[in-house]
């Protein structure tokens, strides 16, 4: 009988195993690329200088709108 309940445990743990090393059918994660060849700005640089403050915030400003933008269409566009 121990050795019955031995290899069922071998067994479930060998199939567990197996299963981590099996590569991934999920597919990945869509990831975001900032700086792909579609989109039309490309995302602000971080200010390394006070004076350029001022400038971020309106670079930033725009990019973040035009994105608002993009994504009330691909949503109007899924909508449809």
């Amino acid at each position: 009988m121990k050795l019955i309940v031995m290899i069922i445990a071998l067994l479930i743990i060998g199939l567990l195993v197996i299963k981590q090393m099996a590569p991934n059918a999920e597919a990945p994660a869509e990831s975001v690329d900032f700086n792909s060849p579609d989109s039309s700005l490309e995302t602000p640089r971080v200010p390394a200088r006070p004076d350029e403050v001022k400038q971020f915030g309106k670079q930033m400003s725009v990019y973040l709108q035009s994105e608002a933008a993009k994504r009330a269409a691909t949503m109007d566009a899924a909508q449809k």
